[in-house]
């Protein structure tokens, strides 16, 4: 359901705002302290979720580690969402976008080492 919200806002901004202005809209003012306030954000979150994930000994530890990177991004994404003034749909979907799939690659990454049983 997010994702069809933010697809929905994406194709109703890029249809009213003018096409010389999504280069702007696009990079904003903190394309590139979105990128790495995320993943930091997240980092505390990952650890405690791959920690909690271990007492549960899943047995797809890469799909685990993945999850628990998306959870933790959505929670760094929302905290980094109250204090970016970058609001614009096509800034959201690109830069939040590629800065969660940071995070679930990391998770993914750390699961199969950190979630052994």
């Amino acid at each position: 359901m997010p994702a069809l919200l933010i697809g929905a806002a994406l194709v109703i901004e890029l249809a009213i705002v003018p096409a010389n202005a999504w280069g702007t809209r696009l990079v904003g003012a903190n394309a590139k302290v979105c990128l790495v306030a995320i993943p930091l954000i997240a980092v505390g979150p990952l650890a405690a979720f791959l920690l909690a994930l271990r007492s549960g000994a899943p047995t797809a530890s890469r799909r685990a580690g993945a999850a628990a990177g998306l959870v933790a991004a959505g929670l760094a994404a929302t905290l980094y969402a109250a204090h970016c003034s970058d609001d614009s749909p096509l800034f959201v979907a690109v830069w939040y976008s590629l800065a969660i799939a940071l995070v679930v690659a990391a998770g993914a990454a750390l699961g199969p080492r950190v979630l052994r049983w």
